[in-house]
């Protein structure tokens, strides 16, 4: 995480910032720009309780998220599917009972020459009854281009056991995850989508594998040649993740799949930390060399 953010009690409708290019517009969605062009939106949740980024523009100008529809998260977001018995992932069939991340707002904002960061503060709620807390998290989401052109999204939480003990359980899907475009998604992308892993596995056989990053190569919402590089880093629960893709373009680094350490255990008063990185590339796979993406990544 970034050691320095400059406080800001609310993030007006004004543009904030001008520094390498990137300003931030709005309150809910909080817009960032590079130039005049809008790169992503962060959105509350709201009624969905779920905090996420939608939609993200890349490199090409093209939409490389899925187009946001009632009832379903799109977008970057995080989220689990058994948090003291809670399930927090929207849309879910788990039969658990559902759970609420509420954005309770922003710790700060950041411009520092190629770099826009912001920082955001979030409980966990029972979407029942809102007065039951289950944890919180901190969170910072990070935004830059490579010399290459490609964006890359980085994005670090804080998990807080801080209303108790916090069991994490067994799950299918989560905890990060993306809804690509349907030209990106594996299965939806027709014969111009790929997938690839660190071990160089291809297409089926990366589903449900557990590595250090996937890629996804496709055709973004415009029709142009791109794709996604997805990175768990190895500071992570149980790294690497299991990557598992499922309908509608969703892909998700799952860390409490099966074979994990989970159900896991965080005593109150402690913390579990994750990070991962996006970058999001136009033309093949191979020109943007995730392997040594990711020990770059890995490094910091």
């Amino acid at each position: 995480m970034l050691a320095t953010l400059a406080p800001v009690s609310e993030v007006g409708a004004q543009l904030i910032g001008n520094g390498g290019g990137w300003s931030i517009r709005g309150t809910d969605p909080i817009e960032l720009f590079h130039g005049e062009r809008r790169v992503a939106s962060y959105r509350s949740g709201g009624e969905a309780g779920l905090p996420l980024i939608d939609p993200v523009v890349g490199p090409t100008g093209g939409l490389y998220t899925a187009a946001m529809e009632k009832g379903e998260a799109t977008g970057l977001f995080f989220a689990l599917g058994d948090a003291n018995g809670f399930d927090f992932r929207s849309g879910s069939a788990s039969g658990r009972p559902p759970g609420r991340i509420l954005h309770k707002g922003m710790n700060g904002v950041l411009i520092k020459g190629p770099v826009i960061a912001i920082r955001t503060k979030s409980e966990w709620l029972d979407a029942a009854d809102e007065t039951k807390r289950i944890c919180s998290d901190r969170r910072e989401l990070s935004f830059t281009y490579r010399e290459d052109g490609s964006l890359v999204i980085d994005f670090a939480l804080e998990l807080a056991a801080d209303a108790g003990d916090l069991a994490l359980g067994v799950e299918t899907e989560g905890a990060w995850s993306i809804r690509l475009a349907p030209g990106l998604a594996w299965k939806g992308g027709g014969e111009s989508s790929a997938l690839r892993n660190a071990e160089g596995l291809a297409d089926a056989a990366v589903s449900g594998a557990r590595s250090n990053w996937v890629a996804c190569q496709g055709k973004e919402a415009k029709g142009e040649a791109a794709g996604v590089a997805l990175f768990d880093h190895p500071a992570n629960p149980d790294h690497p993740a299991a990557w598992t893709f499922g309908e509608g373009g969703l892909v998700s680094a799952n860390p409490f799949g099966e074979g994990s350490d989970a159900p896991r255990l965080v005593p109150n008063g402690e913390s579990l930390f994750f990070r991962y990185r996006a970058i999001f590339f136009k033309g093949g796979i191979d020109g943007i060399d995730p392997a040594k993406a990711w020990e770059a990544f890995a490094a910091r």
